[in-house]
């Protein structure tokens, strides 16, 4: 009994304690300034927690459609190399580009027998103009390996996507009609070619997408998804490629290297629809080493 009267005397002095406490001018002002303290803190959490998500979720939708739109070649993806050492090897005649300036466009035109053609790709020379080995830019099957009399060597690789790398102007090649290279093999050496003749010593190199060339500058480091991707936007607009523009040189029309000119042949040098070149010459079939 002792105890349970220590106990209600102790219960009522606190209680004595709290109305004293509550009559006082300032608690209740005080009390408010906690309780409202406590609500903002709450709602500062929630919006905090609440942005914490909007920013999750938008950076998921975002790996999302990067994932089905890519810009950048996917991980794990091959993306084109230059094909030859870098550090001694330079672009010495661009790509004709459609849109390209003027000056740009002029750089890129071939003089052969007294016909100005578009450079469907970039030739490469070696800075001290000495023979270089050439390299794959891309792993792919061989599907030709062999000698023209204008062109040199000319070594063209399957890729996936409908996507070819071509090297041309060769000295010599080391693959084989059929088979299989993985990126940076030994293609062969540049060399010289009688079509392009004024490069000297240098590699001619394409990468196409069903036939349709493309700067290969501009894919390197890129993988064929996104040549497909790009050769896809040009069919859509309709927009000229640079072997379909007739280009107007000293007042005279001169086809591109896929348009026939007056007498219904390509100005292209190379293999004709007869199996010979321009020249009339028998074009080497197979695989040279």
């Amino acid at each position: 009994m002792s105890d349970n009267n220590d106990q209600k005397k102790s219960q009522e002095k606190e209680l004595t304690g709290l109305r004293k406490l509550a009559k006082r001018r300032w608690f209740y002002p005080a009390l408010y300034l906690c309780v409202a303290s406590l609500v903002l803190t709450g709602v500062l959490l929630f919006q905090i927690k609440s942005a914490d998500q909007a920013r999750d979720k938008e950076e998921e939708n975002r790996v999302v459609f990067n994932q089905s739109n890519p810009s950048k070649a996917t991980a794990g993806e091959e993306v084109f190399e230059w094909p030859a050492a870098q550090s001694n090897t330079e672009v010495t005649q661009p790509f004709y580009d459609a849109n390209g300036t003027e000056q740009e466009q002029q750089a890129a035109l071939v003089n052969y027998d007294q016909t100005y053609v578009q450079n469907k790709g970039i030739n490469i020379g070696a800075k001290d103009d000495k023979a270089f080995t050439v390299t794959a830019a891309m792993s792919g099957k061989v599907t030709e390996a062999r000698k023209d009399n204008l062109l040199g060597y000319v070594v063209t690789l399957k890729h996936q996507d409908g996507v070819e790398s071509v090297y041309e102007s060769l000295g010599s090649i080391n693959v084989k009609l059929g088979e299989s290279v993985r990126q940076g093999d030994k293609i062969g050496t540049a060399g010289t070619e009688a079509f392009n003749r004024k490069m000297g010593v240098h590699l001619h190199f394409e990468i196409r997408e069903n036939g349709m060339p493309v700067n290969p500058v501009a894919f390197i480091s890129k993988g064929t998804h996104e040549v497909k991707s790009f050769a896809s936007k040009v069919e859509k607009t309709n927009a000229p490629s640079a072997s379909e523009k007739t280009i107007e040189k000293g007042g005279k029309n001169v086809p591109g290297p896929n348009q026939p000119d007056n007498t219904g042949k390509s100005n292209m040098p190379g293999k004709s629809n007869s199996g010979t070149d321009n020249k009339g010459s028998s074009v080497d079939q197979g695989s040279l080493n």
